[in-house]
């Protein structure tokens, strides 16, 4: 049951609301007294989640001799939902494709001015990495990294996912790693994943955090901290990259 409630739940269900959604699958139907007793949940949230749960085609309403009984619909619906949502996202991105090269030509008329950008949680740090991709193919990314950290905070499906892309788009990147386990098998894999990286002593150089330098920005992620700043300013962006080329000198000669 857990794995159905949990399975839901990333459908884009609350916790109520899968709740109300499985009482009502048992019942067949029920009235918001049946409901209530049945999922356990306050009598309220059963009014929001069954409104939400109708919206979604999963329930549906009939009044019977003064009362109100909800009927659960048939589960196959749940897959007709989202397929309904998928066109529906789709369909909003060809409008915005076609609406992109207006939007970005009022964009890039706008002249240049430093901004800064916060971001946190594990979506929000994927939203900055994700930003890097977005540059044209033949672009370079250089950062310095903790390796190991990545994979405490992002699954390994989607850091591989990232990367193919990247190398896809063939954006380039130049790496100064710790010299861990993780470093050293994306090491082994550079040419493959359109990269040259350069190990330090992980004893001596401790990085707590990752620098992303990319076009005219700097990003700073603290991935322990789950937490990212996008530093857009062509000052910023040259000085670090400066600085990275003068770690990059050094890191050739560490052993």
């Amino acid at each position: 049951m857990q794995h159905i409630q949990a399975s839901l739940e990333q459908f884009g269900l609350h916790k109520n609301q899968v709740q109300v959604y499985l009482s009502l699958l048992h019942l067949g139907s029920a009235t918001i007294q049946d409901l209530t007793t049945n999922s356990k949940v306050k009598r309220t949230s059963v009014y929001k989640a069954l409104d939400n749960l109708v919206l979604r085609g999963l329930v549906t309403f009939e009044a019977q001799e003064g009362h109100g009984i909800y009927f659960a619909e048939n589960p196959n619906k749940a897959l007709m939902a989202v397929r309904d949502e998928q066109q529906e996202v789709l369909k909003k991105e060809q409008q915005l494709l076609a609406l992109l090269p207006e939007l970005s030509s009022l964009y890039n008329a706008i002249p240049a001015k430093p901004k800064v950008r916060f971001y946190e949680g594990v979506q929000g740090l994927k939203q900055v990495y994700e930003e890097t991709l977005l540059q044209k193919s033949g672009g370079e990314i250089l950062t310095i990294t903790p390796a190991d950290l990545l994979y405490k905070i992002f699954d390994r499906a989607w850091v591989a996912d990232y990367l193919a892309r990247r190398a896809e788009k063939k954006i380039h990147a130049r790496t100064i790693a710790e010299d861990s386990a993780a470093a050293r098998k994306h090491h082994a894999n550079d040419k493959n994943e359109f990269r040259e990286s350069r190990l330090v002593p992980e004893k001596i150089f401790r990085f707590k955090n990752e620098i992303i330098i990319f076009e005219n920005k700097v990003a700073i992620v603290s991935l322990s901290e789950q937490m990212g700043i996008v530093i857009e300013s062509v000052d910023v962006a040259e000085t670090q990259r400066s600085f990275f080329e003068l770690a990059w000198l050094g890191a050739g000669k560490t052993k």
